[in-house]
């Protein structure tokens, strides 16, 4: 009974598939897509003849919620290779560069992809000043897929008190978003 009572309390009540991605699209202007589903949509690089998909993804809470953005950026590869990369900030009060962590694949022939990410100046320099909970890279049989979650361009919703709250994807935070998944991009493309 009472795992039932906590499961209803936890479910994400007043989630609205696709208003997050409608609040990203009025605060990016230039940005044009095509909706692939309420909750997720294509859009085009701005300047560029590459595109990126966004999801909405939800984190129930309790008697809350969570809907953030998933930005993720698809590469297929002649060659694919299972793999799960993850890049994140080093440092613990102030960012002091950028980590890059193999979690899953093979060490020895991800090697040259991990040292070249770690190497490149564009990708530190584009990651560092993004804030974003979670970036990855990941390689399957369809190719590689590029991962980012930034903190913005995501909506709170609680039910006690009341309340709804978006928080922004800034210019500043948009242009880091865009430079991270070209330096990505440029750099796993190097490499095939």
């Amino acid at each position: 009974m009472w795992r039932r009572l906590v499961e209803a309390w936890s479910r994400p009540r007043g989630y609205r598939p696709g208003a997050t991605l409608a609040r990203l699209r009025s605060d990016w202007p230039g940005l044009e897509g095509e909706a692939a589903s309420a909750a997720e949509q294509s859009f085009a690089f701005p300047h560029g003849v590459w595109s990126f998909l966004v999801r909405e993804r939800v984190e129930a809470g309790w008697m809350a919620h969570l809907v953030a953005c998933e930005f993720c950026l698809s590469l297929p590869v002649s060659d694919p290779v299972p793999a799960r990369i993850r890049l994140r900030h080093r440092g613990a009060w102030r960012r002091q560069g950028v980590a890059v962590d193999l979690l899953a694949g093979d060490a020895v022939r991800l090697a040259p992809l991990l040292q070249a990410l770690r190497a490149d100046a564009d990708v530190r320099a584009a990651l560092m000043p993004l804030d974003f909970r979670r970036c990855e890279l990941r390689g399957g049989a369809d190719g590689w897929s590029l991962l980012i979650e930034p903190f913005g361009a995501s909506e709170v919703v609680c039910l006690l008190p009341p309340l709804r709250r978006y928080i922004r994807l800034g210019p500043i935070q948009r242009l880091a978003l865009l430079a991270s998944m070209a330096a990505c991009r440029r750099v796993l493309l190097a490499l095939n």
